[in-house]
């Protein structure tokens, strides 16, 4: 079986409750952390994990919402995980998205001797490959986002399994091929085209829920999850999940942090 598990749904800027959007990804022997925001241990700990459990962390980019947790995952790493035993997790990341983790440490525990971990580099403007387990593999393409932070959606495939993340997003082209034929698609709608308030110009970062049922559509996939929804239409969401919905026939929907998905 896989899991996926939504610790925050939230953007940059989450409502109430939300968090900034990070999921936790169990299949086999793999426990994959997808992201590493500010409040990324109390995510785990709500959700009844720590870092220990995680045997591999993905970070899509270095912008705050999706980056400022490391250092204080990697602290944890450093001063309580070092017990026989225990192996830090594989990191991965774009050669950009290492530049920053990098940075960010230095910047933060720089007296401290990070742990030694596997730091996994895939390329920041191709798609990149690297099996995680021989059972489980994890392909990325770049997104559309950020000339600063660019981003790397990531595909994970698990046992005949498949799981797509865009992380961050415009409209790109390359969604269609990370999300072709997934069970489960887990993609950015910061704001809507039919909802008000209308936030037309997020459209220059991220996709609308429009957006992420038309590529849910066009890559055939089996359910669609609205995540890094804005705070200005918390009570609606399922107005966005309706807005997706009248482009992809498919189960869409918007999920709370700490739901569980299974497959």
């Amino acid at each position: 079986m896989t899991v996926v598990t939504f610790l925050g749904v939230g953007a940059a800027i989450p409502a109430p409750g939300r968090t900034n959007s990070s999921f936790l990804v169990e299949a086999g022997d793999v426990c994959l952390l997808f992201d590493c925001g500010p409040a990324v241990l109390q995510q785990l700990a709500a959700a009844g994990r720590g870092p220990g459990d995680v045997t591999h962390l993905f970070v899509s980019h270095g912008h705050g919402d999706h980056a400022l947790g490391w250092p204080m995952f990697l602290l944890w790493w450093a001063l309580e995980g070092r017990q026989p035993g225990r192996t830090p997790p594989v990191v991965v990341a774009s050669t950009a998205t290492w530049a920053h983790l990098r940075a960010l440490w230095e910047h933060s525990y720089k007296e401290l001797p990070p742990p030694p971990f596997a730091a996994v580099e895939l390329p920041t403007d191709a798609p990149g490959r690297y099996a995680l387990t021989p059972a489980v593999t994890l392909r990325t393409w770049p997104m559309v986002h950020s000339t600063v932070s660019p981003v790397l959606g990531a595909r994970i495939e698990a046992g005949g399994r498949v799981l797509a993340f865009t992380a961050d997003t415009a409209r790109c082209e390359s969604v269609v091929e990370l999300a072709r034929g997934a069970d489960l698609l887990v993609h950015d709608a910061r704001y809507a085209v039919t909802v008000p308030p209308e936030r037309t110009e997020q459209s220059r970062y991220h996709c609308s829920a429009q957006d992420a049922g038309e590529y849910a559509a066009l890559a055939a996939v089996g359910s669609l999850a609205l995540v890094h929804i804005g705070p200005e239409y918390e009570g609606r969401h399922a107005d966005l999940v309706a807005e997706a919905r009248a482009r992809f026939p498919g189960r869409v929907f918007a999920p709370a942090a700490g739901e569980v998905f299974r497959l």
